[in-house]
């Protein structure tokens, strides 16, 4: 198999139509509806959710069939003082240089 570019690939039950681009609450497991509310949910949540979401599918795919131009990377540390988890996402992308254009695999 090869690198399948298709949104809903990647998030469950994506859709768009032509004006609005649409993915369900349930396609984000971490993500409750109260974190996602428009005024008083907490971005901060709704980005981490998908980082992680994207995450999960990226570790899902064998390495055969992911991009060669689109990498993820997770790195959690431990904080020896809070005990806190630290998480970093790092999102790579090849970009044609005539302008911001993710080059084409």
């Amino acid at each position: 198999m090869a690198f399948d570019p298709q949104p809903d690939e990647w998030l469950a039950n994506w859709s768009e139509d032509g004006v609005d681009i649409s993915v369900p609450l349930a396609t984000f497991p971490e993500l409750t509806a109260a974190e996602a509310d428009g005024t008083s949910g907490d971005i901060r949540k709704i980005v981490w959710a998908i980082a992680h979401e994207l995450w999960q599918v990226w570790l899902g795919t064998p390495a055969v069939d992911r991009p060669g131009k689109m990498t993820f990377r997770r790195n959690t540390v431990v904080d020896g003082d809070t005990g806190n988890w630290i998480e970093t996402y790092d999102f790579t992308f090849v970009l044609v240089p005539t302008g911001t254009e993710v080059a084409p695999e």
